[in-house]
């Protein structure tokens, strides 16, 4: 064999892996494609259900009894979870935008609202 032979062999093997590299950054972008539209479709769904679930909160089939209980029961313990959190944390939620402030403070640093009580506005 010469060397001829051995440079072909050698520019024949990069071709197959430089080829091989293509098609697996190929395949991932494709992946990566497929993931964010199947994200985009999980989202599109979630937004369907959260708008029927507003819409029809009073007046709801049968079918979906058992999965409006579900949200309710998940909303219920979510919020009893943050306010969990928040006492935690020492913090209050604001009573106009819900964002969460230290307990100290006396107005929002969101939306500017007071967070004292009117009691608490006498006490001082």
């Amino acid at each position: 064999m010469g060397w001829e032979d051995f440079g072909q062999k050698i520019a024949d093997a990069g071709k197959d892996v430089s080829d091989k590299v293509k098609k697996v950054a190929d395949l991932v972008c494709l992946k990566q494609k497929l993931a964010s539209e199947e994200r985009k479709l999980q989202t599109a769904y979630m937004e369907i259900g959260k708008l029927y679930y507003e819409k029809h909160e009073g007046e709801i089939d049968e079918e979906y009894i058992p999965l409006f209980e579900d949200v309710a029961a998940a909303a219920a313990a979510a919020a009893d979870y943050k306010e969990q959190i928040s006492k935690a944390r020492n913090q209050v939620q604001c009573p106009c935008c819900g964002a969460y402030q230290s307990a100290d403070s006396a107005f929002c640093n969101k939306c500017g609202a007071s967070l004292k009580s009117d009691d608490d506005v006498e006490d001082m």
